[in-house]
């Protein structure tokens, strides 16, 4: 992951030196116009290899320091950019026409906008097509259409680009546009999507894939309790050892329950009878066992319904082991609202923290570029405590981008102000 940006004459002005924070959560501010949503997209497309970003990007030099003590330097210089003393020379335009129309092959379909390659479903825009390419030694015209020497030197490039790609971790980057995402199929138009209609099935499929390892453990454990059974030697040894455990059980039962996540039921007698003392506690061994199963999911559930069901006035969100989750009626729990009712910033936050929880590995860096967006001032002040409840989760380092003096509240120790960086004094007093 990384430690540290230095980016010199950024747009042709600003020189920023910025070190990530070790709480593991970095705010970046600052006025439109300094490069928030920029520094975002350098540490992305650092992440992709995207040489092409910083072909078109308008900076002098860029300097990244990662957590295992790497570092790489980007210059752009007259010879082109220069990635730690290789080159990467731009082509004439004709040289380029013709490596394109060389390199055309099933695997790559051109379609609105740029190109879709078959082998990874990656969508490759129009402009960055060539970069893209160039870099793709793994064909069979890249001997052909170069020279030994510019070959190696490109094989070269790509080994560096894939050791930056490796320093880098694994990268997330929300960007502002959370609501809309253009999907690509292998048909010829891109397809836009509305990203809210689509979370409660890819909930409904991971609740589904953890209902389908927990039969399998429930499978196993009940297939044994026979021979378990006959072989026990200890059993629940009182009335106050099974209030107790009836009580842990009963807690994990109404979690279950909640959330419509399984069928079945429990003990419901009180008192103790010691003649069954070895198959209760094979009983509630096992509920235990098999209550693991669900447990990582449950946090996230308990965590995400807690985050949304704060915001939202008048409604909540329920979980359905069918539905995946429903919006319902606070008054009338029957009444279910479609996605498309609700307001801009309830989207914004459902789509935004389902992400985060769910669709979030541990040991990512995570980019937000304005999380403010549709947000209404009471939200803002919630959401950076939020996102360190979620972070708790997952060892995860984030950076956000944002120029709401709400977002930061009372998170200056974690913040880097663009404006104060470049000497804006008047931008530094708003976050005062």
């Amino acid at each position: 992951m990384i430690n540290r940006i230095y980016i010199k004459k950024l747009f042709g002005r600003f020189d920023y030196d910025i070190t990530t924070k070790p709480e593991g959560i970095t705010i970046i501010t600052g006025p439109n116009g300094f490069g928030k949503s920029t520094i975002l997209k350098i540490v992305n497309a650092l992440s992709k290899g995207n040489i092409a970003y910083f072909v078109k990007l308008d900076f002098s030099s860029l300097v990244v320091e990662f957590d295992n003590d790497n570092k790489t330097t980007i210059n752009k210089t007259k010879q082109g950019i220069v990635i730690d003393d290789l080159v990467f020379q731009d082509l004439d335009e004709e040289r380029i026409d013709r490596y394109q129309t060389v390199i055309r092959r099933p695997w790559i379909q051109h379609i609105q906008g740029g190109f879709l390659d078959h082998r990874t479903d990656e969508f490759i825009a129009e402009d960055d097509f060539f970069y893209h390419m160039y870099l793709d030694s793994d064909n069979r015209y890249f001997d052909s259409f170069f020279s030994k020497s510019e070959g190696n030197k490109i094989k070269q490039l790509k080994k560096k680009l894939d050791a930056i790609r490796e320093w880098c971790g694994d990268v997330r980057f929300i960007t502002d546009q959370r609501l809309i995402q253009t999907k690509i199929s292998r048909s010829d138009e891109p397809q836009v999507v509305d990203v809210i209609r689509e979370l409660p099935q890819r909930l409904k499929a991971q609740i589904s894939k953890v209902s389908e390892e927990y039969s399998r453990v429930a499978n196993t454990l009940d297939s044994s309790y026979p021979k378990r059974l006959f072989a026990a030697r200890e059993g629940i040894k009182n009335q106050a050892e099974y209030k107790a455990c009836l009580e842990d059980v009963n807690e994990k039962f109404e979690k279950l329950s909640n959330y419509n996540l399984v069928s079945m039921s429990i003990i419901d007698e009180k008192n103790y009878n010691s003649d069954y003392s070895t198959a209760l506690k094979i009983y509630f061994d096992d509920f235990a066992e098999k209550y693991k199963v669900f447990q990582g999911l449950i946090a996230k559930l308990d965590l995400f319904t807690k985050i949304i069901n704060n915001r939202l006035t008048f409604k909540q969100i329920r979980i359905t082991r069918d539905e995946g989750f429903q919006v319902v009626d606070n008054k009338n729990p029957q009444k279910v609202l479609q996605l498309n009712q609700l307001s801009s910033g309830e989207k914004q936050e459902i789509v935004l923290f389902y992400e985060l929880i769910f669709d979030t590995k541990e040991d990512l860096l995570l980019l937000i570029d304005e999380p403010e967006i549709s947000l209404h001032i009471t939200w803002q002040k919630k959401f950076l405590d939020d996102l360190v409840e979620v972070s708790k989760q997952t060892a995860l380092q984030v950076i956000v981008a944002t120029h709401s003096p709400q977002i930061v509240g009372a998170h200056l120790d974690i913040q880097i102000d663009l404006g104060e960086l470049y000497g804006n004094e008047l931008h530094t007093q708003q976050f005062e």
